[in-house]
């Protein structure tokens, strides 16, 4: 009785050992045509016919040499062609990647970026979890092949002085300070497309956006649409609810702010004046308080030639990932959904996902949004800072904007 127990387990294992060596073969033999049709389709992106010849050139190399041998080997043995073919392709599939990874370790890796996901991304889309797990293999196998260096993304920075050559002293503005009261005044240009108006307005570092009156708006031309974005701003004398609208620019002696988002708020204005300096003018200068002499000085930082309004233009969008936040081995691949809702084309806009206690990363840029339309932004990378993963919780918003 023992030895038909003895042969048979032999036989069960012997089996089960021909089992796994084919499911070995066929995963060696779904990585290698994934990586080599990541490759083809690196070299040859988006050509109409790529597909369909990486397929081709993938499954040549992957499984029609190792039949050729196994073919020439036995002469038409078709019993040890099966045999040999349920090892062959792994040991054939798995060398070439061992060898590949020597040879070309930064090619592939760079082939598993960018079109790690190209297969369920072309048929799917960006936002299906297909696309999103294929792309974090992809990401986490080329980090292995060949790792990228670690780059600097705390929400940390440190804060840098500033410098003479920040600021233009040519343009400075000296504002006196009343002795008695602390409201401190000083004549602002309003232009819109219906010409320009001088008025009083009040220097206030607590109100986030500079505001104007419903009257001022019609001098300048300037409608406000009923369904214009509605902003809850801070002010010194509390929080205002109110419709933001686009100003085209503002003057405050010789310096000129162009392309600002305003407040809408008659209840800013009083008997002294037509409304609030908030920070989106406040912060192009460097303020200078001398009380003892009873003035303040404003030195305009050197703009640049095209500056940033991503400070101006968030409030006016809606932002929000397309499908569900999903990370996937601690990795983010989602389209981000920039809705334009204000009156103004948007250019060359560039989202962020800002992840509590985590990294902040960059989406690619939109290039133009116009109004009422909404732009997508492919965001890609880890969600942790020094290996440690984020809570999850993270915001949406804009780190470069322009009108």
């Amino acid at each position: 009785m023992g030895r038909p127990l003895t042969s048979s387990a032999k036989s069960v294992f012997v089996a089960l050992g021909w089992v796994m060596l084919g499911l070995g073969s066929l995963a060696s033999l779904v990585v290698a045509t994934w990586v080599i049709g990541a490759m083809g389709e690196a070299a040859n992106p988006g050509a109409p016919a790529s597909a369909f010849f990486n397929w081709m050139i993938a499954l040549i190399v992957t499984l029609a040499l190792p039949f050729a041998i196994a073919v020439w080997k036995h002469q038409g043995d078709t019993r040890r062609i099966s045999l040999t073919m349920a090892w062959l392709p792994m040991l054939w599939n798995v060398s070439g990647l061992l060898i590949a990874t020597q040879l070309v370790p930064d090619l592939m890796a760079s082939a598993l970026r960018g079109h790690g996901a190209w297969v369920t991304q072309s048929r799917l889309g960006d936002s299906h979890s297909a696309t999103r797990v294929m792309s974090a293999l992809g990401h986490q196998t080329a980090d292995a092949i060949a790792p990228l260096p670690e780059e600097d993304v705390s929400p940390e920075r440190s804060v840098e002085l500033l410098g003479a050559d920040d600021v233009d002293a040519s343009r400075a503005l000296s504002v006196p300070m009343p002795e008695e009261g602390t409201a401190i005044l000083m004549d602002a240009t309003l232009e819109g497309p219906g010409g320009k108006v001088t008025l009083p307005y009040l220097f206030d570092t607590g109100a986030s956006f500079t505001t104007m009156t419903s009257a001022t708006a019609k001098k300048l031309g300037i409608e406000v649409p009923e369904d214009a974005p509605i902003l809850t701003f801070n002010t010194a004398t509390g929080p205002r609810e109110s419709h933001m609208v686009y100003l085209p620019a503002l003057q405050l002696g010789r310096v000129r702010v162009d392309g600002l988002l305003v407040s809408v708020c008659d209840r800013c204005a009083n008997d002294h004046s037509e409304g609030l300096l908030g920070l989106n003018v406040m912060r192009k200068f460097f303020v200078q308080m001398d009380y003892r002499a009873g003035r303040m000085l404003l030195l305009p930082r050197i703009a640049d030639e095209r500056p940033n309004r991503a400070y101006d233009v968030e409030p006016v969008v809606e932002l929000e990932v397309e499908g569900d936040a999903e990370l996937w081995l601690d990795r983010v691949r989602w389209v981000i959904l920039v809705k334009n809702r204000s009156t103004m084309p948007l250019l060359d806009v560039v989202p962020v996902v800002k992840f509590a206690g985590g990294p902040t990363l960059r989406a690619a840029k939109i290039e133009r949004i116009e109004p009422g339309k909404t732009g997508r932004a492919l965001v890609e990378g880890k969600a942790t800072v020094d290996g440690k993963t984020s809570n999850g919780h993270y915001t949406l918003g804009l780190a470069e904007a322009f009108w």
